[in-house]
């Protein structure tokens, strides 16, 4: 072995050992990826800042537009990561230069200063990865919008490196309209599916008295919706499907989760089925695992939603889960008659149907681990194994890396 082959062994050998410096641009914190932030600075090999353009995260009274309230995560109070705030894209080039990224993941291109971040950090050879949830189902791509729309996706995308799309829907979005092709590693909305599994096991030991709290016997046979009560959400399919399936099965219960502009829709209709639902309101994050563990089956009914956290987050608690086609995390989550199934969207009979369908005991206590298993594939696990294949493909001059670069200044 030469000593060019001994230099190259060992800057292999250092590479392998040192943490890999990513850094993601995103508008605001969420309740699933902040977890995520948290587990990486505890205890992954990754070394990794979060810049927020948007909303501080430091802010804690940002309004939930469609529901008129600060949303309650209380399950993100003590979790430390790196997390700046900056809403200027000059400023921000600037400090990602500095800190020597391996990788660099932008979040969508809004607000609109994303992309002049982008193109800043890509004319400075910085390696690029879009992080993306549309989907051809959830975006118009008809009329002079819709034309424009093509001709912009047919190029940006090929302006990053890697494509990192939230699920298999919009990896077939970016996919279809790019004229470029792209390394595909999945960055989803996932949960903490851990905390869910671990938190619904304790609590279904009382779950005899937390349905009686309700108004529910151990008996019943519970449906759960979680959801913002507004049209895009649709709490009203769920409801009409609700109140054609009590009609054939007298145990059947809902459970509504959640609040917002229909609510007066929703409790002057709920009205034709008294002593047979429960709606608690707009509850805390924490207090999730609680209401799944005393459910059998969760239905999201959205209209329009690019991905649906709420999916995981029931599977992770063992329940099938019956989801409109227009729920883009239903493509990837459920396997019809094992786990849950889809209905066309606002179809309320064909919902009713299936309510009907799920009602048998057997099918929902077989679904639990198809359940479970199908929430632990998507959870922070995969997220985590697809940002290292995704720095460990970046092709870098080592040589260069290591003895030449500058240590990055500290925010």
């Amino acid at each position: 072995m030469n000593a060019y082959q001994d230099l190259k062994l060992t800057i292999d050998n250092v590479n392998k050992m040192r943490k890999k410096n990513l850094i993601i641009i995103q508008n605001r914190p969420t309740q699933f990826d902040v977890p995520l932030y948290a587990e990486i600075e505890k205890s992954s090999n990754i070394q990794l800042v979060v810049f927020y353009t948007e909303v501080n995260p430091k802010q804690t009274d940002a309004l939930d537009q469609e529901i008129g309230i600060p949303p309650r995560w209380d399950h993100l109070i003590g979790l430390l990561y790196n997390a700046p705030f900056d809403a200027s894209p000059v400023s921000l080039w600037r400090k990602i230069r500095a800190l020597h990224p391996d990788h660099v993941i932008i979040c969508g291109w809004y607000p609109r200063s994303h992309a002049i971040l982008t193109l800043l950090l890509k004319l400075s050879g910085i390696s690029l990865g879009l992080r993306s949830d549309n989907t051809l189902w959830h975006t118009r791509l008809t009329g002079a919008k819709g034309f424009l729309k093509r001709l912009f996706m047919a190029f940006w995308p090929g302006v990053f490196r890697s494509w990192h799309p939230v699920g298999t829907l919009a990896r077939d979005y970016l996919k279809t309209l790019s004229m470029a092709s792209r390394p595909v590693y999945f960055f989803p909305y996932a949960v903490d599916v851990d905390w869910f599994i671990r938190n619904t096991a304790e609590i279904r030991q009382v779950r005899s008295e937390i349905r009686k709290q309700l108004g529910f016997s151990s008996g019943d046979y519970v449906v759960m919706g979680l959801m913002k009560w507004s049209p895009r959400e649709d709490p009203m399919t769920l409801i009409e499907a609700f109140i054609e399936a009590a009609k054939k099965i007298p145990r059947v219960r809902l459970l509504l989760v959640g609040d917002g502009e229909l609510r007066d829709k929703v409790m002057s209709t709920l009205k034709f089925v008294p002593g047979r639902w429960a709606a608690p309101g707009y509850i805390s994050y924490s207090q999730l695992p609680k209401y799944f563990a005393v459910s059998d089956v969760f239905v999201h009914p959205a209209q329009i939603e690019p991905y649906g956290v709420s999916i995981q987050e029931a599977m992770a608690c063992g329940l099938p889960v019956l989801a409109s086609a227009g729920v883009g995390a239903a493509q990837d989550f459920i396997e019809p008659d094992v786990n849950g199934d889809i209905f066309p969207s606002g179809d309320f009979m064909r919902l009713s149907n299936l309510i009907e369908k799920w009602a048998e005991p057997d099918r929902i206590s077989r679904a639990f681990e198809p359940c479970i298993a199908r929430a632990v594939s998507w959870s922070y696990r995969l997220t985590l194994s697809e940002f290292n294949d995704c720095m460990s493909g970046i092709k870098k001059n080592d040589f260069r890396h290591i003895f030449f670069s500058k240590k990055g200044s500290r925010l």
